[in-house]
């Protein structure tokens, strides 16, 4: 764990970027760090405003250190590297310490992520209560226990007031609990669950006489004009299972063949989840391996059908515009994939292979990072944060 949350901390100071402006989300999420530093609690008018876990924890720490770059980091790169340690120490938990040095450096490094651990945004911070969810889960398994059961409902129900797509984990987690054995403790999960998400309803019927509120406004950020979708799409109806949207956002790599494909191709291409293919290169390599013990058994192969279903639910259900930062749970299987094979491959006297692997990614990291701050570091960390 040490080593990949060192490797973070070096590509934090690398490219102190952070906060950007303009037209870019964390403008919203700074206005709305602003009223809680003041206000501590404003009545959130969109969906980015919704999401206290952001909010809230930023503007006291705008209002305990006043604002400037540094003070707008706090927040995200504690989520980052919380997030970096949970999926480290579950990867270790669950599969040794040899593939946990693999899986955490290079989710530490990916650059969908790595781009991110100092920006005033919700990735950092959905990721973070995922892999603390999925901690919780382990360790229930392990020590059979109904308060981790119970500890990971309630990391899971932050997810999803974070970013509400993170719903479509909810069936996959009690899968998990079913798989492992823990069906009687479901109900301790959901009731944790449950009561985190009624908990908000319940304050929001308080404040606004609303207790939908925060979830109309989620719903609603189709609605908002926006340059990924072309002119002529309708904004008002609803974005699920929308194939106007599915088929209409705007591709990141530039790949536009047919909806049904677009999304998995562009994601599959993009520089910054070069894990996945990599991923899927070892796949293939050690395909007559799979479902082994030592290539992680059945374990791995229902993880990777997860992230598959999880990536079909966003994609063709929640119609999101499928960027790879709303994809993170799928680099963290790919990760963790590359980190049990590559195992694998230096037992089986492959290790240059997982060392390319490896150094690719992590040289591809400092390069993306310098490239952000035009190879001066400290130049980003000191310039003042732009006007608005």
């Amino acid at each position: 764990m040490l080593f990949a949350l060192a490797a973070a901390l070096v590509l934090m100071a690398l490219a102190p970027v952070g906060y950007v402006g303009g037209g870019w989300d964390d403008r919203h999420y700074l206005e709305a760090a602003r009223c809680a530093a003041v206000e501590v609690f404003c009545m959130p008018q969109d969906h980015w405003a919704r999401r206290f876990t952001l909010v809230m924890p930023s503007g006291l720490v705008l209002a305990l250190f006043g604002e400037s770059r540094q003070t707008l980091w706090a927040v995200p790169a504690a989520y980052s590297l919380a997030a970096v340690a949970m999926f480290t120490l579950t990867v270790q938990r669950c599969c040794g310490r040899q593939a946990a040095l693999i899986s955490g450096l290079l989710f530490a490094t990916i650059p969908v992520f790595s781009e991110r651990m100092l920006d005033l945004g919700v990735d950092t911070a959905e990721i973070a209560f995922i892999m603390t969810g999925a901690y919780c889960l382990r360790l229930s398994a392990e020590r059979r226990n109904v308060r981790w059961a119970a500890a990971a409902g309630l990391a899971l129900a932050l997810a999803v007031l974070t970013r509400p797509t993170t719903l479509a984990l909810l069936p996959l987690a009690l899968a998990a609990l079913l798989l492992t054995r823990q069906g009687h403790r479901v109900g301790s999960f959901l009731g944790a669950f449950t009561l985190a998400v009624a908990l908000e309803a319940f304050l929001y019927w308080i404040w606004a006489n609303d207790p939908a509120l925060p979830w109309r406004l989620s719903l609603a950020h189709t609605t908002i004009p926006t340059s990924e979708l072309p002119p002529g799409i309708d904004l008002s109806v609803s974005p699920l299972f929308n194939i106007a949207f599915i088929d209409n956002w705007r591709p990141a790599s530039g790949i536009e063949l047919h909806w049904t494909v677009d999304a998995l191709l562009n994601l599959i291409t993009h520089p910054s989840m070069m894990v996945l293919p990599m991923a899927l290169a070892l796949l293939v390599l050690y395909r007559g391996e799979l479902g082994r013990a030592e290539a992680g058994g059945i374990g791995l192969l229902l993880l990777i059908g997860a992230a598959a279903l999880y990536f079909g639910a966003l994609v063709y259900g929640f119609a999101i515009d499928p960027k790879p930062r709303m994809f993170l749970p799928v680099a963290a299987v790919a990760c963790l994939t590359i980190g049990i094979l590559g195992r694998l491959a230096r037992d089986r006297g492959q290790g240059p292979l997982l060392a390319c692997i490896v150094g690719v990614i992590a040289l591809q990291a400092g390069t993306q990072a310098l490239l952000r701050v035009g190879g001066d570091p400290l130049g980003a960390a000191v310039q003042p944060l732009p006007v608005e």
